[in-house]
């Protein structure tokens, strides 16, 4: 299976694909064989042999610059988690919903917390919650086990 085929399949499942990338998908598939080719080639050069290619090396900024060049490829077509955020954010249908979902969540709190307020004494929090629970379950505080 080639890069391209996996990249096409990775964003059909995120529902993000659409044919019109396909020269986008080719570049990147393109970009990443000439970075190996680059990284093999950055990896011989080191001397003696078994021992860390020099980072001064005219290889290694190849490699940086087509690092560079793969990310932004990546990120135009929604292949990072920044840009799957942006696209997903922009969906549409699915945002409204997801926002639907966490406001409903902080009014579920907000209705706990509007049930503990100062107007209503029947719901006001004892001052020690602690001691009205050893209360209900005859429970000496440990002050008085001494």
């Amino acid at each position: 299976m080639t890069k391209e085929q996996i990249y096409r399949e990775q964003m059909q499942a995120l529902g993000i694909y659409d044919p019109i990338f396909e020269p986008e998908l080719k570049t990147l598939a393109r970009l990443e064989r000439e970075l190996t080719r680059a990284q093999k080639a950055w990896s011989a050069t080191a001397v003696p042999e078994g021992s860390a290619p020099s980072f001064t090396d005219p290889h290694y900024a190849v490699i940086q610059k087509l690092r560079a060049e793969i990310l932004q490829h990546r990120e135009s077509l929604g292949m990072t988690p920044k840009s799957l955020r942006k696209i997903a954010g922009s969906a549409g249908p699915e945002a409204p919903e997801q926002k639907d979902l966490i406001t409903s969540k902080l009014d579920a709190i907000a209705a706990r917390v509007a049930a503990y307020s100062d107007e209503d004494p029947e719901t006001v929090l004892p001052e020690d919650p602690y001691a009205q629970l050893m209360e209900e379950l005859d429970v000496l505080p440990p002050e008085d086990l001494l």
